[in-house]
């Protein structure tokens, strides 16, 4: 069985009105994908390692990151979901980008509702 990680990182700019709907902002991969990566013969955290070094310049360790889903996709594949809320910062990524609600419609990006509704139920977590 193939395991996925997925890994949502978001983020808030303080300096907007919470209403304002660039407030909120969630990490895509220039393929205006979530950052995933198949584990191998590692153990989740050194999977999720790899993912954030491979998008971000900052680590596992300040990310924060937890665990806030799992799920069998089918007969030969699971996955888990680790997210990440953290405040603005300029030019942590490598590659890829933050996009904001607006930004989602604006470019036809859609987000699995399975990740909408972990990020829903995990908001106040964070």
């Amino acid at each position: 069985m193939r395991v996925k990680l997925t890994y949502i990182a978001t983020q808030h700019q303080k300096k907007l009105a919470f209403t304002d709907p660039s407030y909120f902002q969630i990490f895509f991969t220039d393929d205006n994908e979530l950052p995933s990566k198949y584990m191998s013969t590692k153990d989740e955290h050194k999977t999720l390692e790899e993912v954030l070094k491979k998008y971000f310049y900052s680590g596992h360790d300040w990310m924060s990151a937890k665990l806030i889903g799992f799920r069998r996709i089918d007969q030969d594949e699971c996955e888990a979901v680790y997210a990440s809320y953290m405040p603005h910062v300029r030019s942590i990524n490598k590659s890829g980008r933050f996009i904001s609600d607006r930004e989602l419609e604006d470019n036809d990006i859609t987000i699995d509702p399975y990740y909408e509704e972990l990020l829903s139920r995990t908001s106040k977590g964070f």
